[in-house]
């Protein structure tokens, strides 16, 4: 190393909504920089502070204040590359505001190469097919444009590597989620006691409940709690009004510090996507509860990255959203073995702690971010 040049050492992770409490990404991104730090890192996470965030949806001049917080944002990193360009080892870019690969390959050629530049998708949400809307299709292209320019790719799931292999025309590699490590509780389900089955988080028009609703209300045996809010929440409600079960509960979302009581309460955590939608996104309410010792009720395709880890640890059931009878066999054939659901949350456990750690993640990281790049394009 030169005398008083310093060493490329900062790896800066931009997401916008970064600052965001109950944002998965966030969450992700967090553990992930918190265990490189711990291993002596120099790890900075940039996004739009607390208090400068504007949520998604909203009038038209919301949506124009979020477009330009969106833009300030893009416009401050370029600074940061100015100023830290030489410490720069790396610079990830993770999927918000469209567009945000391009100061990654902005920071790779103002290095002449040096600094590693790579894209981070966690959400393909815009990309999952045409849009009637000018400025979803203008932003879709932009997204577009970045992941061809980037310098690598890497996603969270192996369904999402084949759609952004399909879309950008490039590979991508496989990196899955995690989840930091829950209190694990023992619940012992009593004879006679019901099944009882937990949403927990924010429920989109992409989590679909309806199929789960219809066969769990008022079927002997089973409760089932919903904690959140969203769309699906709200119709879930609309359809109780009409049609009163006693064993379903809607809430609100419980607060953090309580989090891990209401998972262990659960004999099985309920994780919906729809078929659609499958490809764009990996939930992460899956690691969740394998973290807590917990098997899952996936509603979904069986071909997403979570139904497969599912599937593969035998911690769970995976059925069709929409499929009343095939959801409601599943919960009768749980009901009929009353060891199935110990044993779930038991293969839950050993699949998490062999591959789903936080710890594992950050294995791969280091060798993307630091070293050679990963011996394999999926880490399983």
């Amino acid at each position: 190393m030169t005398r008083g040049r310093p060493e490329r050492d900062l790896v800066v992770f931009a997401y916008a909504y970064a600052a965001s409490e109950r944002d998965a990404v966030a969450r992700v991104i967090g553990e992930l920089a918190s265990e490189l730090r711990r291993r002596g890192r120099n790890v900075s996470v940039i996004g739009i502070p607390a208090e400068s965030i504007v949520s998604a949806g909203g009038n038209g001049l919301e949506k124009i204040r979020r477009l330009r917080s969106e833009l300030s944002f893009i416009f401050r990193l370029l600074g940061v590359v100015v100023r830290k360009g030489h410490r720069l080892q790396a610079f990830v870019s993770v999927d918000v505001p469209s567009g945000l690969p391009l100061v990654g390959l902005f920071a790779r050629r103002l290095s002449r190469g040096r600094v590693r530049d790579v894209a981070w998708v966690m959400d393909l949400y815009r990309l999952a097919g045409p849009s009637k809307n000018i400025l979803t299709r203008a932003r879709t292209s932009v997204e577009l444009i970045a992941l061809r320019t980037t310098a690598e790719i890497v996603t969270i799931g192996s369904c999402m590597a084949s759609r952004i292999e399909r879309l950008a025309h490039r590979p991508a590699d496989v990196i899955p989620l995690w989840h930091r490590q829950m209190e694990r509780q023992a619940r012992f389900r009593q004879s006679g006691e019901p099944l009882r089955l937990l949403y927990s988080g924010s429920a989109r028009e992409l989590h679909p409940l309806q199929g789960l609703i219809a066969a769990v209300a008022d079927r002997p045996g089973v409760e089932l709690l919903i904690s959140g809010s969203g769309a699906e929440v709200d119709r879930a409600r609309d359809w109780l009004a009409v049609r009163p079960a006693s064993n379903i509960t809607i809430g609100g979302f419980v607060p953090e510090t309580e989090l891990q009581r209401s998972y262990g309460d659960a004999d099985l955590h309920v994780v919906a996507l729809s078929e659609e939608m499958t490809g764009t996104c990996v939930p992460s309410k899956v690691y969740a509860a394998m973290s807590a010792g917990r098997g899952v009720f996936h509603l979904g395709s069986a071909s997403g990255q979570a139904a497969l880890d599912v599937m593969r640890a035998d911690a769970g059931v995976v059925v069709p959203t929409g499929d009343v009878d095939s959801i409601g066999r599943a919960l009768d054939s749980l009901l009929a073995d009353s060891s199935a659901v110990a044993r779930q949350g038991e293969n839950a456990s050993s699949f998490f702690d062999g591959h789903r750690t936080v710890s594992a993640g950050a294995d791969a990281w280091e060798l993307v971010l630091y070293g050679d790049g990963l011996t394999t394009k999926v880490v399983s």
